[in-house]
């Protein structure tokens, strides 16, 4: 399929109980320097108050008409409410932005120059991986400018559907969301598409992927290991030709109960070191997961000292944005 030099991009924003972050997402895509956009928010919520919160936080945005504020009219969750939205979407392109994440500047201009340059169905980007609990962000960059099918099926999957702009019919084709998978939609999903073609990787870093204390999949220990299950039971026979499925299942394991770690630093000493422990276990003892049980074990103050003193990150200067 052939762009247009300026084609329609559908930006697509699911949003559930976060009226004050997904305010700050659509900002950010109305920031871009690329004209033909339209911005569908998804409203997944079904509490007629948090309805209420989510349109009037965006009220004044809806009114310049540039915004569309629609609730999601099929399965309940991010899956289905992105279905919902590419249903509506007019847009040759479409583009995902989750509400807890934000675009940086000239994201779209980029990924829509490099798409009418390849034979790509999508473009990606690098991004900033911004940690609000240990206060750090850094540059994430891909390790080869091309995200091929082969790679997928050896587990290699980018981070946040916020990274990724896809033609239109490729979501078509590929048959949408998988709206019963209770986590790895996105992983599913792209290795559908990638049937139809490989994604390429704009080398800046334009889009913030932001690691908060709120309700997030990738810190639900049980929704991330029930839908491994369910991609080992829908793709384990392709993937272990590429790779060895319980590498993979490991390494799944592992990062959920990292996360689940970090995220409940300071707020329960015994069970966080018990996730941190487990993690350890898990993967064999590996440097990474005792770094994780050492700063479980200093607590919560002792172990971000430790963290920011052994990595050298620098403080991140954009929390405030999420006010």
């Amino acid at each position: 399929m052939n762009l247009i030099s300026t084609p329609l991009v559908s930006t697509i924003i699911p949003t559930f109980k976060r009226s004050k972050m997904v305010r700050s997402a659509v900002k950010t895509v109305l920031a871009q320097n690329y004209a033909q956009l339209e911005v569908i928010v998804v409203d997944d919520n079904s509490d007629p108050h948090e309805q209420q919160k989510t349109h009037a936080a965006l009220a004044d945005l809806i009114a310049t008409g540039r915004v569309v504020l629609i609730p999601n009219v099929r399965s309940k969750g991010a899956c289905g409410a992105r279905n919902t939205g590419i249903d509506v979407a007019r847009g040759e392109l479409i583009a995902f932005l989750d509400d807890d994440d934000r675009w940086l500047p000239g994201k779209i201009s980029a990924q829509v120059a490099l798409l009418a340059q390849t034979d790509c169905v999508a473009a990606l980007c690098d991004y900033i991986d911004i940690d609000l609990a240990f206060g750090h962000a850094r540059r994430c960059r891909a390790s080869t400018p091309l995200w091929t099918r082969a790679q997928a099926l050896s587990g290699e999957c980018p981070t946040s559907t916020s990274l990724v702009l896809i033609k239109r019919q490729a979501l078509v084709d590929a048959g949408g969301f998988d709206e019963t998978l209770p986590s790895f939609q996105d992983f599913d999903m792209w290795l559908r598409c990638l049937a139809f073609g490989n994604f390429a990787y704009v080398d800046e870093a334009l889009v913030e992927f932001v690691q908060h204390a709120g309700d997030r999949t990738s810190v639900n220990i049980g929704r991330r290991l029930a839908g491994l299950a369910a991609i080992e039971q829908k793709w384990g026979s392709e993937m272990s030709k590429h790779a060895d499925f319980a590498i993979f299942r490991r390494r799944v394991r592992t990062d959920a109960l990292i996360a689940n770690g970090k995220a409940g630093l300071g707020h329960g000493y015994l069970k966080t070191v018990n996730l941190f422990l487990q993690a350890a276990l898990a993967d064999y003892g590996s440097a990474r997961t005792l770094f994780w049980l050492a700063i479980g074990l200093l607590g919560e103050r002792g172990g971000k000292a430790l963290y920011r003193r052994l990595l050298g990150l620098r403080q991140v200067e954009t929390i405030a944005m999420m006010a």
